[in-house]
């Protein structure tokens, strides 16, 4: 007997579907290749008279499928807009305004407002930057993200209260929660994630108003069809796979977990560890591939805290809504009792949280290819459907085997290349940087006395510090002689007054390359700040170090950090990369407000280069 588990649709409509997404998808990965969309033209032609020329024998297995795949894909390639560039979207900024205008009439701190407006906007942007490292680390950053978690909750609150007020007439309360959701997807600006959870959410409960049932298959179709055609931008992004492969885990892998263990408990505790279990697992993939790292510390404080956070957003999203009913003169009088429940759990949830990060987060990073890991948890992934596509998951030896294997891969995977050597962006602003990389930290550009530069906090401790401008003696001094540390390098570009006074500090000068010559084997990182007498030592330093390194997958990143008079030159710079005499073996960076995620990723996965 099978289990009714199909990968591909169940309905005509489904099909059509399909052949957008097997189209788009075509169009996403050879985008580059010329002449791809007049090569799909001609294949869907070719294809077509193929399948009128076989006989019908041969064709009688797809005779209803294909033509549906066809003419969806001729309507793709003639009407979709697959020039759309993918940029990072924010919530409506009278929405924000609205947001910012009710927290500062409430009783939360400054701190707690902001991790408010993060959870409710779903923007990583409105939370503290060390609290964003921290919930990255933790793997729970998808709770201040605009994911489907946030507009199920809400979807779910309005439909229960709804049910409560129209309980005799159900199509009302469905209408009213899909409205709802159509408005908080709007003014979040429609990340992809809502996209998806709110086509599920449409697509689910329009289907039982006429007493039908829809395939999962259908419903992940049909969905990633619709942002394919209208979304082609968002289509394949990191947000659109890490939120299908979650929901991926929940419909195909969860009904297999479910019947490997403990087959007769439907306890809260089992579900919820089951779900994080596929989730954990098909997210994986995506995340070692796209980042180079994984938190698997997050798979039990997501056990922990997902539940707790469907108890505390419809607890904000009453409070915000009661507080903004209210006139003014009443909401200042009534604000702290309005504000006790939702303040009482946010405590709880901010408390917890740093108990659980603080006690083991195991955030591992890699610095090499990770194939093997690939490899191995996709097979899982297809071990655990096949299991339950084939009704294959009654073998108590075969579900004992297949539940080592899984829950053994967690893991041996954190200890696959133990060594973590990848640099790391720690503090950043307008003028500077630095980057930590085992137990050295390189600090790159001027030091200002307003802002206060100090050791990062890593693993490593950090025994050498390497520098490159004057500015920032005082405050190398200061950490010398704070944390002890003896190893201190200064890259002098121009020969400097002080070089006595450096070495009787302990300082070595080191004149001969520029900071960041040696970042690792792979990498090198210069910086450099327009000024026009430096720009033949830069492109010297360009040639040589470009020369001295012929490893294959050496790259160089030159971080320009012009003024903001000068951010047309910074420009202009990648625009006449090639007349200056700059290789494409160098990425030029710009810095601007998303510097750190943008380096960031530059360093930890040199295939984005």
């Amino acid at each position: 007997m099978r289990v009714n588990t199909k990968l591909l649709p169940n309905s005509n409509f489904g099909w059509f579907c399909f052949g957008i997404c097997v189209t788009a998808t075509t169009c996403k990965i050879g985008n580059k290749i010329p002449g791809i969309y007049a090569f799909l033209f001609l294949f869907q032609l070719l294809f077509f008279c193929l399948f009128e020329i076989l006989p019908p024998r041969l064709t009688k297995h797809c005779n209803h499928q294909v033509p549906w795949v066809i003419l969806a894909s001729f309507l793709f390639l003639l009407f979709a807009d697959t020039n759309q560039t993918l940029s990072q979207r924010f919530p409506k900024r009278f929405f924000r305004d609205f947001l910012k205008q009710e927290l500062n009439r409430s009783p939360l701190s400054p701190f707690e407002s902001r991790i408010v407006l993060g959870l409710v906007t779903g923007s990583t942007k409105e939370i503290p930057k060390d609290f964003k490292e921290l919930a990255k680390e933790s793997g729970i950053l998808h709770l201040f993200a605009a994911s489907g978690l946030h507009l199920g909750i809400f979807i779910g609150s309005i439909q229960f209260l709804g049910n409560l007020i129209f309980s005799k007439h159900r199509w009302l309360s469905i209408l009213l929660s899909l409205g709802f959701g159509f408005l908080y997807l709007y003014v979040l600006n429609f990340p992809v994630s809502f996209i998806r959870a709110y086509l599920f959410a449409f697509l689910t409960l329009v289907s039982s108003l006429f007493y039908r049932k829809i395939a999962v298959s259908d419903l992940l179709i049909i969905s990633s069809a619709t942002i394919a055609f209208f979304c082609f931008s968002d289509f394949l992004s990191i947000g659109f796979l890490l939120s299908f492969s979650a929901v991926f885990g929940i419909f195909y892998l969860k009904p297999s977990l479910d019947q490997m263990i403990l087959k007769t408990n439907k306890s809260f505790l089992k579900e919820n560890f089951t779900l994080t279990i596929v989730c954990s697992l098909c997210t994986f993939p995506v995340l070692v591939y796209s980042f180079h790292s994984y938190s698997y510390g997050g798979i039990w404080i997501n056990y922990c805290l997902v539940p707790f956070a469907g108890i505390l957003l419809p607890s904000l999203y009453t409070t915000l809504l009661f507080q903004s009913l209210l006139p003014s003169s009443f909401s200042l009088l009534l604000s702290h009792w309005i504000w006790i429940p939702a303040s009482y759990l946010l405590s709880l949830f901010l408390k917890l949280f740093q108990s659980l990060s603080n006690f083991e987060r195991a955030y591992k990073e890699w610095k090499s290819e990770t194939t093997l890991l690939l490899v191995v948890s996709i097979l899982l992934i297809l071990i655990l459907w096949a299991l339950h596509r084939y009704n294959l998951n009654q073998n108590r030896i075969t579900n004992r085997l297949i539940l080592c294997v899984l829950f053994l891969f967690f893991p041996l995977s954190f200890w696959h290349e133990e060594v973590n050597s990848l640099p790391i962006l720690t503090q950043s602003g307008k003028g500077y940087f630095t980057i930590t990389l085992e137990n050295k930290m390189y600090l790159y550009g001027n030091c200002s006395p307003q802002k206060r530069i100090g050791l990062p906090k890593t693993i490593h401790p950090i025994k050498q510090i390497l520098f490159e401008s004057e500015t920032c003696l005082q405050t190398v001094l200061r950490l010398q002689k704070k944390e002890k540390i003896r190893d201190v390098i200064f890259f002098e570009t121009q020969v400097s007054p002080f070089m006595r006074q450096f070495e009787k500090q302990g300082i070595q000068i080191q004149s001969s390359v520029r900071l960041g010559n040696d970042l690792t084997k792979n990498v090198t990182l210069f910086r450099f700040d327009g000024n026009p007498k430096e720009v033949n030592s830069l492109l010297r330093a360009l040639k040589e170090s470009e020369k001295n390194n012929s490893f294959q997958k050496w790259k160089g990143i030159l971080v320009l950090d012009f003024p903001p008079w000068k951010k047309k030159e910074a420009k202009e710079w990648i625009t006449y990369q090639k007349l200056l005499g700059i290789s494409n073996a160098w990425k030029i960076i710009i810095v601007e407000d998303q510097f750190e995620i943008s380096l960031f990723h530059y360093l930890t996965n040199p295939n984005l280069l």
